[in-house]
């Protein structure tokens, strides 16, 4: 039986350039995927995907709203950072006991898009933002499980610095 249960988002808030943004419906994370080599060879009964863990490929943030205050700001062109706070429940098994867990999300991008979405009768009228992420960290408790960042050539997973150990080997 697992000790931790995570259960549901309880609340969730988001900034933009500092300035909180209200109104938020989702935020759609990236897929963090790496790019892959595809493996042939005579006698393997199977091609092979083999992964490069010291890249990944090109990521987006989506942010989904319904115009409340300060959401004008998430379409501006250019640079934006961005972080969301995240309030999830945490059931304690062993202990029988639930509480909160804090995650927050920052991200720095470039807005890219923005979908209008539909407009319908007894719904609100809200956008989708979508920006190319150049850095992309999540912290959960306080503590950075993953940090990404493009430019400064930073990957680190779980406390492992995958950059700097590939950047190693070739001193």
């Amino acid at each position: 039986m697992p000790k931790n249960v995570l259960c549901n988002v309880e609340d969730h808030r988001l900034f933009d350039n500092g300035q909180k943004v209200e109104d938020i419906t989702t935020i759609g994370l990236p897929t963090l995927e790496h790019p892959t080599t595809d493996v042939k060879s005579a006698g393997m009964v199977m091609d092979v995907q083999v992964p490069n863990i010291y890249h990944y490929n090109a990521m987006e943030l989506e942010v989904s709203h319904n115009n409340g205050n300060n959401c004008s700001k998430l379409s501006d062109p250019g640079m934006h950072s961005i972080e969301a706070r995240i309030a999830r429940q945490n059931y304690n098994v062993t202990l029988g006991k639930v509480d909160l867990q804090v995650v927050k999300v920052r991200v720095v991008g470039i807005h890219k898009s923005t979908e209008k979405g539909d407009i319908e009768t007894d719904n609100p009228y809200g956008s989708t933002e979508k920006y190319s992420i150049l850095r992309y960290e999540e912290e959960i408790d306080g503590e950075v499980t993953t940090l990404i960042d493009s430019m400064a050539g930073i990957i680190r997973v779980n406390g492992r610095e995958y950059g700097s150990e590939l950047a190693s080997l070739l001193d």
